[in-house]
């Protein structure tokens, strides 16, 4: 049975999930909704009103201690969390009205067992109200919500003006960015089929395609009939860098969701092989359903852990890509919850689990094959430091890259950092080929 709540209600409820209880936001947006009885705008108004919230975090606490007498940490956690969805209402999404985001928050906080705190909250919300522009906020960190320890780490990882940028970028509500599968359409077909459903697009360079207004993008006609997959612009740089060519045997030994098997099945021409690991089954069932779907027969999923290996496999592969699990600092702006549930801690640890992945992966290259390293973060430690150990300890060489002329980017020792953009998230890239000597 559906649930039957306010759209604000479910707000609360999904805030409280990802911050008390350290659920994903893609995730508890999806399991709160998928449970609701919601129509498709007031879905799309939740899921608004909660990565706005997310993105703000810092500097909304900021606001309510500065008119509150109980600080954000001491409130019981609804009434925080109430209070941080409806301040987002009252200074960041101008389609509420004050009197709307106000009355809705006392009626809420009655309505689940907080009557004696309603008044509190009608107080806090209406002094916000009357002074919309005090406080300011003069640091550059709190308006973007950035942790001091995450600050101070993106200044040492990226320099001043580039750690700008970043936050700057990252702050931005993300476009749907979706990849033509070209081996039943064009990009330029895609956006005339996309256009008779309805669903404004506009081409991104030679291979994206921007989506807006598309809703639910699993309900197009287009993406039921295999025409097309998400996949962000910058993580197309990982496919570049391997220099694909026909018939290759390819690894992608972390694939899902599958993206970068995807557009590397297209850029090969759907020949070859192309092995799509993922330790996670209903993850490889999702890989191949997909493939399935788009008619990418030379995709082979199987479920597998990257650490453990396989004898069987060794120096098969042409290419194999490891796009690793990471503490994803450059998806802040799909996943705001990052900078609120990562600490100095993952990066170390993410960066051994790293190198033993690393270590694992060089064993399938070929000779004269090439190893390509991704991760979507900007945390040194997680990738030049990486980079730098493998080559130390084992007999591969860098490649050079050709850096994007559209996206911001850094590029020392022939790795390529992307930067968050108005169209892309953030990656890492090292190819490193197998030495013949």
């Amino acid at each position: 049975m559906k649930s039957q709540k306010s759209n604000r209600g479910y707000a609360v409820d999904i805030l409280s999930d990802i911050l008390e209880n350290g659920a994903y936001a893609n995730i508890a947006l999806r399991r709160f909704l998928g449970e609701s009885d919601l129509d498709s705008r007031d879905r799309a108004f939740v899921t608004e009103l909660v990565n706005e919230t997310l993105r703000n975090l810092l500097s909304i606490d900021y606001v309510i201690n500065h008119f509150s007498k109980i600080t954000v940490d001491k409130m019981k956690p609804y009434i925080r969390n109430l209070l941080r969805i409806s301040l987002c209402q009252l200074r960041h999404i101008e389609k509420t009205p004050d009197s709307a985001a106000v009355n809705e928050a006392v009626i809420l906080a009655k309505k689940n067992g907080y009557a004696g705190l309603s008044g509190f909250v009608n107080g806090v919300l209406r002094a916000v109200a009357r002074q919309p522009e005090i406080p300011s906020l003069d640091d550059f960190y709190m308006r973007y919500s950035y942790p001091k320890w995450l600050a101070g780490s993106l200044a040492k990882w990226l320099g001043p003006d580039e750690t700008r940028f970043f936050c700057e970028n990252s702050h931005m509500v993300p476009p749907v960015t979706v990849f033509p599968n070209t081996i039943k359409t064009t990009q330029a077909g895609l956006v005339e089929r996309l256009q008779s459903e309805g669903v404004e697009s506009t081409p991104l360079g030679d291979d994206f395609i921007v989506l807006r207004k598309s809703g639910d993008i699993t309900n197009l006609q287009a993406y039921q009939d295999g025409l097309f997959f998400v996949m962000d612009p910058g993580a197309l740089w990982a496919i570049k860098a391997m220099d694909l060519k026909s018939g290759f045997t390819v690894m992608d030994l972390c694939a899902a969701p599958g993206g970068k098997s995807f557009a590397t099945a297209c850029y090969m021409g759907n020949t070859g092989r192309i092995m799509a690991f993922d330790l996670h089954p209903h993850r490889t069932t999702l890989i191949n359903q997909a493939r399935k779907n788009m008619g990418l027969t030379c995709i082979h999923p199987e479920t597998r852990d990257a650490l453990e290996y396989d004898q069987n496999l060794h120096s098969i592969a042409d290419v194999v890509l490891l796009d690793a699990p990471c503490t994803g600092f450059g998806t802040i702006r799909k996943r705001p919850e990052i900078k609120y549930n990562r600490n100095f801690e993952d990066i170390t640890a993410l960066a051994e689990k790293q190198r033993q992945l690393l270590s694992v992966a060089a064993k399938y290259v070929k000779l004269g094959g090439v190893l390509v390293y991704s991760t979507c973060t900007v945390a040194r430690e997680e990738n030049i430091d990486n980079v730098r150990w493998f080559l130390q300890n084992h007999p591969f060489i860098m490649r050079r890259q050709n850096p994007p002329t559209d996206m911001g980017h850094l590029y020392e020792e022939d790795c390529l950092q992307i930067l968050p953009g108005p169209t892309n998230d953030g990656f890492f890239i090292a190819a490193m080929v197998r030495n013949t000597c």
